[in-house]
């Protein structure tokens, strides 16, 4: 008897649900899906409008092609659920566009401040040999007082550049003969 009860009182208060549902049928197989953009194009031609469900069946009718049943609250949840994504959508691009103008940004700002750092460190280099040249030169033009300070000055210049340049600038020409 309580079986009977719990039976029937389980048929009673169970209610109909329904939603939009889509079949279709290719090589791979049934397919079944809610979303009716998921269904491939050349089978939403053979859309079904809406299913007829006889009383007392609350199951979907069967069919060729695609079943559809019909609940206007869940089209309207449906839509505003896409709607919401969209922007979501939206939003994430917006933000991602955002996001590499600010990249683009500081790959600029990076690149012109490595540029400014190599073409300073070029005219360095370029003044230090301009320097050292003019250095040689003054060497071998130059009359020391003993002949062979002026070869140890000019292997110290030429094996040493900048070690050897700067000693000679201070020291090397209180070495060399006045004329």
């Amino acid at each position: 008897m309580k079986t009977a009860i719990i039976l029937f009182l389980s048929v009673l208060l169970a209610s109909v649900a329904s939603a939009e549902v889509y079949r279709w049928e290719d090589a791979d197989g049934m397919h079944f899906t809610d979303n009716y953009s998921s269904v491939p194009e050349k089978y939403r031609e053979k859309d079904i409008a809406e299913a007829h469900v006889p009383s007392g069946h609350t199951t979907p009718r069967v069919g060729v092609g695609i079943n559809r049943q019909y609940r206007p609250v869940a089209n309207q949840e449906y839509k505003a659920a896409v709607h919401q994504a969209n922007l979501e959508q939206h939003r994430r691009a917006a933000q991602a566009k955002k996001q590499q103008q600010i990249d683009t940004s500081n790959f600029q700002n990076t690149l012109q401040s490595l540029v400014k750092f190599i073409v300073i460190w070029i005219m360095l280099g370029i003044s230090l040999f301009v320097i050292w040249i003019c250095t040689i030169v003054d060497i071998a033009r130059s009359e020391f007082i003993t002949p062979s300070t002026k070869t140890v000055w000019m292997l110290l210049v030429l094996l040493l550049p900048l070690l050897g340049m700067v000693p000679y600038m201070i020291l090397g020409s209180h070495q060399k003969c006045i004329q």
